[in-house]
């Protein structure tokens, strides 16, 4: 039978992507990576990571996600041990042609259900697939103080600035009522309820939820929900790092300056988008983003030092860029244009810091 982790390291190594280079635009860690490739399924916590790592993963590489869920679950059940009266010694005599009898029609069954997924439903019609394919990545976002209202399907994260630092929030469930794993153990919600949740288990709640669509037949439509960090001021960002900023001689492909000051300062990126478009970023040093937006959703992205973009279509969006108290409109390109621009402080000969737009190759 084929490898799941056979077929994902075979797939990356010919489109000669590197380890590292996966896990830095997958935002899956290197040793998960490792982990599926080698097929170490105990090396994650859960299932639920586990799947939701390979959804992502499979998604990546241009692999069909169900063929490698049907791999994994087959591996699971050829693993699974036997049955403690199998193993016992002097068996009745009529035991042993029944457990041959047993073996054959589960080793048919395997090989029919991985049929069925692998080959029969891989001929379901496109708009089927196009579905699967909407709801089998995962995401992850990044609270801030702005309220974080999306679907999340299950495996989703929500990462929660904290006085610790961030904590993960698992989504395991959207079925009947939202599940959600945190470090203090598993979170139920009802439709219409809100509640303030303890992450960590000290020092009182950090988020507010409240679920306001959930379906109860159907998980794989997701949960609307709406999250706010109960302090905002957790999500304030460190100041500028000036001993990183570049120097404007050194950058090139320089387009134009949105402001210029004898200080550089965190700011602030609002999108509003107009048609349906997917959209990618990455904030100073952090993990990039990407998620796929339609009309009339908003993204709220802070900075101590720059942003870096990436739009499929730089018209569907609204761009604003908020800094010391001052409101800027932005126009970074042409429409139906794929755009990469990094937006951020660079230092000029004479001292003043300005806020630039930069075009990436």
């Amino acid at each position: 039978m084929e490898s799941f982790g056979n077929l994902l390291k075979t797939t990356r190594e010919q489109k000669g992507i590197d380890i590292e280079t996966a896990a830095m635009e997958t935002s899956i860690s290197k040793n998960h990576i490792e982990a599926m490739e080698s097929e170490s399924i105990d090396d994650f916590p859960g299932e639920t990571y586990l799947i939701g790592f390979l959804r992502n993963y499979s998604t990546y590489l241009d692999l069909n996600v169900n063929q490698i869920l049907a791999l994994y679950r087959a591996k699971k059940i050829q693993e699974s041990p036997p049955p403690k009266a199998l193993l016992q010694r002097n068996y009745p005599g009529f035991l042993k042609p029944l457990i041959i009898s047993l073996s054959v029609f589960f080793i048919v069954a395997v090989g029919f259900f991985v049929y069925y997924m692998v080959y029969v439903r891989n001929k379901q019609d496109d708009g089927s697939r196009a579905v699967l394919s909407a709801e089998s990545s995962v995401q992850r976002y990044e609270l801030t103080d702005q309220a974080l209202t999306r679907r999340l399907y299950e495996g989703d994260i929500v990462s929660v600035p904290t006085t610790g630092g961030f904590i993960d929030v698992i989504v395991s469930k959207t079925l009947e009522n939202l599940q959600l794993i945190t470090p203090a153990g598993t979170q139920f919600l009802e439709l219409s309820e809100e509640r303030e949740l303890d992450l960590d288990g000290q020092d009182g709640a950090e988020i507010i939820v409240y679920v306001s669509d959930i379906s109860r037949t159907d998980s794989t439509r997701g949960a609307e929900v709406r999250v706010v960090l109960k302090d905002p001021a957790l999500a304030t960002i460190e100041d500028t790092d000036l001993s990183t900023i570049p120097e404007a001689s050194e950058v090139s492909n320089q387009q134009f300056v949105i402001l210029q000051d004898n200080r550089a300062y965190p700011f602030t990126i609002n999108v509003t988008f107009r048609s349906a478009c997917v959209f990618r970023y990455r904030t100073d040093n952090n993990d990039p983003i990407e998620d796929y937006f339609i009309a009339g959703d908003i993204l709220t992205m802070q900075a101590s030092n720059g942003i870096r973009m990436w739009v499929s279509n730089i018209n569907a969006v609204k761009l604003q860029v908020l800094a010391d108290s001052r409101t800027y409109d932005l126009e970074v390109g042409k429409a139906g244009k794929v755009t990469v621009q990094d937006i951020k402080w660079i230092r000029d000969s004479d001292g003043v810091y300005k806020l630039a737009v930069i075009g990436v190759d």
